[in-house]
C-alpha cells in the first residue's frame, strides 16, 4: 500500500461527521488538506484538530450548491500547498419522510447538495487532479444503490452520485484519476437531525461511527496506484443487505 505522506487533498462538508473525521485520519497520515463547508467556526475547530494530528490544514468556507465556491476550494488549496493529489467530495444533506412529507425546499436542498454539489466539486477539481494524477472520492450511501422507505429523494440523490462515480472511471481511468464511491450504511452523526432523525434514536447506538467510515476512505487512498476500488460498501453488523 502506498505512502499518503505529503499528499494534498480537498474535502467537502469537512466541518463535522464524516468530513471532519476523513480530515483527521488524513491529518494522521501526514497530509496537507483543503477543508470545505458552510459553517466556517467548526471548519477552523476542524483545521485546529488537524494541525494537532501533524498535518496542515487551510479552512475555505465553501457552499457546493455555489460553484464559485468550489472552485475557491480548489484553488486555494493548490495556492497552499502547489496541487492537488485527491478530493473527497462529502458534503450532504438528508431528510425523512415519504415524498408528500417533503417540502419543496427539502426536496431541493437535497438534490442541490448531493447531486449537484457532487458534480460541482469534482468539475471544480479536476483540473488540478489532471496535471498529475490522483483520487476522487465520493461520499455517497447505500441509499445509491437501492431504494429504501420514507428516503425516495435522498434515494434518487444518492444514485446520481454513484451513477456519475462509476461514469467518471470511465473518463477518467486511462488519465491517472481513480474514482471510488463510497457507500456506507447508517453512520452516527448529526445528519438529517431534525428531519426524521432525533439525537435519541435508538438505532444511533447500532451505526457505525464517521471514524469508523474515515478509515475505509484512507483505505481506499492507500491502495497501490496501479489498483482502484470503484465501490465501497461498509457497513454496520446490526444492519440487514
Amino acid at each position: 500500500m502506498q505512502s499518503l505522506n505529503g499528499k494534498v487533498f480537498a474535502i467537502t462538508g469537512a466541518s463535522r461527521g464524516i468530513g471532519a473525521a476523513t480530515a483527521l485520519a488524513l491529518a494522521r497520515e501526514g497530509c496537507r488538506l483543503g477543508l470545505g463547508g458552510r459553517d466556517e467556526a467548526a471548519l477552523e475547530g476542524v483545521a485546529r484538530g488537524v494541525a494537532d494530528a501533524g498535518g496542515e490544514a487551510v479552512a475555505v468556507r465553501c457552499d457546493v450548491r455555489r460553484y464559485e465556491d468550489c472552485e475557491r476550494l480548489a484553488s486555494e488549496t493548490v495556492g497552499r500547498f502547489g496541487g492537488l493529489d485527491g478530493l473527497v467530495a462529502n458534503a450532504g444533506v438528508g431528510a425523512y419522510g415519504g415524498l408528500l412529507d417533503l417540502s419543496p425546499e427539502q426536496i431541493d436542498e437535497m438534490l442541490d447538495t448531493n447531486a449537484r454539489g457532487t458534480v460541482y466539486s469534482v468539475r471544480a477539481a479536476l483540473p488540478a487532479l489532471l496535471e498529475g494524477g490522483g483520487d476522487l472520492v465520493i461520499v455517497a450511501s447505500v441509499a445509491g444503490l437501492k431504494g429504501l422507505p420514507n428516503e425516495s429523494v435522498y434515494c434518487a440523490s444518492k444514485h446520481a452520485q454513484v451513477g456519475f462515480a462509476e461514469a467518471l472511471d470511465h473518463e477518467l481511468r486511462l488519465r491517472g484519476v481513480r474514482v471510488t464511491a463510497m457507500c456506507p450504511g447508517g453512520v452516527a452523526t448529526e445528519f438529517a437531525f431534525g428531519a426524521g432523525r432525533t439525537p435519541d434514536m435508538p438505532a444511533l447506538r447500532e451505526m457505525m461511527s464517521p471514524d469508523q467510515v474515515a478509515e475505509a476512505i484512507v483505505f481506499a487512498l492507500r491502495q497501490d496506484p496501479q489498483l482502484r476500488t470503484l465501490r465501497l460498501v461498509v457497513r454496520p453488523m446490526s444492519e440487514p443487505v
